[in-house]
């Protein structure tokens, strides 16, 4: 062997035994890693809650086994369709955002209409939409600038949405279908605080196309009419089958009631609602929208609030019918005067015996139509979260047990939905 070639060999044992002393060095005195640290908490976003959304392609049928994934949204109004059922939405950048739950809550299916039709304000259940049952909805979007009225109408669902066009640019008042083919939809122009002009316009076939039933613009008092007069803000509309319906007005002392019973063409004046001590003192007597309970319809309610300016304060009471909206029976709830941000929530009834009353942070319930109330076990939840969104922004139960409250900050532009799911004993963050 050369001694060239003896000295590369060395040379190369001399250079691997460096790298391996290095590599000692650097192992030996590197810092110990430091713990791993917890994702620090970051603020939520402006829009709302997290909820768990099942993919499109699931179509809401099969949402335990769907793929999901999350989002947070800020929620401004909602209705429960059944015990497990339920629609959520709120309008984001002018889109509609609409989620839909057939499992309480758990997941939400995202039914949203095409971003295309664009929304300037927040619809509101039974003005702009109305559900049926889980399959049957309908959404109107107002006219704007140079767009027209039209109507979504989805019978899937919203998995997917037709549009029609609606032949009245006025403003949207009531909205309400009896079954999937009949609705009504109340529209009114040149308001005020106590009177309107009405239009009445009817479909059969689920909304697709519209036909005007009534309008009471060539009203006079003096002459026979079987209109819904000018005089009075309509305040709710009910139908209790593809001929008989309701119509609520507020006037400037009682409500007064109007009934037709030819869907829609002609009406008259219901029974009076009759004065009593209770409205003593009031500057206005607010009226409610009626709702009938069960399937025929023969029970119902509509709430009826005094408000009193100097004080600032709202003292509710109802109205009972038991024979269909022939004939309506006043019930003082004995309750004291409801101040601040949220005296405008009335109380929620299912059946007429039991209805629920939010005052402050804690919830009363009656099951004698209000004669007594009384106030359930404090929820933490629910007191926790009131302090963080104190405006209640709606409270609907669907059965004596299931019941959905949601709430929001409308500085923070924040919302949350809750949930009881024990008549309002408890409530947890949906």
């Amino acid at each position: 062997m050369s001694s060239t070639a003896s000295g590369y060999k060395v040379l190369r044992r001399v250079l691997l035994l460096l790298l391996t002393l290095l590599i000692l060095s650097a192992c030996s005195s590197a810092p110990a890693p430091e713990p791993s640290q917890p994702p620090q908490p970051t603020e939520a976003p402006e829009e709302g809650q997290m909820i768990t959304v099942i993919t499109p392609d699931a179509k809401n049928v099969d949402n335990e086994n769907a793929p999901k994934y999350q989002i947070q949204t800020r929620l401004t109004d909602f209705r429960l369709l059944n015990p497990s059922a339920g629609i959520a939405w709120g309008v984001t950048k002018n889109e509609l955002r609409m989620y839909m739950t057939l499992d309480n809550g758990k997941t939400w299916a995202n039914i949203s209409p095409a971003t295309t039709v664009q929304f300037l304000s927040n619809p509101v259940y039974g003005k702009e939409i109305f559900f049926t049952d889980p399959s049957n909805g309908w959404i109107i979007r107002s006219s704007f600038g140079t767009t027209e009225t039209v109507v979504l109408r989805t019978t899937d669902g919203g998995h997917t949405w037709k549009v029609s066009a609606f032949p009245d640019t006025n403003t949207l008042s009531s909205f309400y279908f009896s079954s999937p083919s009949h609705g009504w939809l109340m529209t009114s122009w040149d308001a005020s605080s106590t009177k309107e002009s009405k239009a009445l316009y009817a479909t059969q076939d689920g909304g697709a196309t519209w036909a005007l039933v009534m309008q009471n613009e060539q009203y006079n008092p003096n002459l026979p009419n079987n209109t819904i007069p000018l005089p009075g803000v309509t305040t709710g509309m009910i139908f209790k089958d593809g001929s008989r319906g309701f119509v609520t007005l507020q006037t400037g002392a009682l409500p007064k009631v109007y009934v037709t019973k030819d869907g829609g063409a002609t009406w008259a004046a219901g029974s009076e609602f009759l004065v009593n001590e209770s409205f003593g003192g009031c500057d206005r007597v607010i009226a409610g929208e009626p709702e009938f309970f069960g399937t025929d319809h023969t029970s119902g309610w509509l709430s009826v609030g005094c408000q009193k300016e100097k004080e600032a304060s709202m003292t509710y009471n109802g109205y009972f019918t038991a024979n269909g909206g022939e004939n309506w029976k006043f019930i003082s709830f004995s309750r004291p005067a409801l101040t601040g941000i949220n005296r405008h929530v009335a109380p929620e009834f299912l059946s007429s015996q039991a209805g629920w009353s939010l005052e402050g942070n804690l919830l009363y319930k009656t099951m004698n139509q209000g004669q007594t109330w009384t106030a359930l076990p404090a929820s933490s939840v629910l007191q926790s979260k009131l302090l963080e969104y104190p405006e209640v922004v709606k409270l609907q139960f669907i059965s004596d047990d299931v019941g959905w409250l949601l709430i929001q900050k409308e500085e923070d532009r924040r919302s949350i939905l809750l949930q009881t799911t024990n008549g309002g004993v408890s409530w947890r963050v949906m």
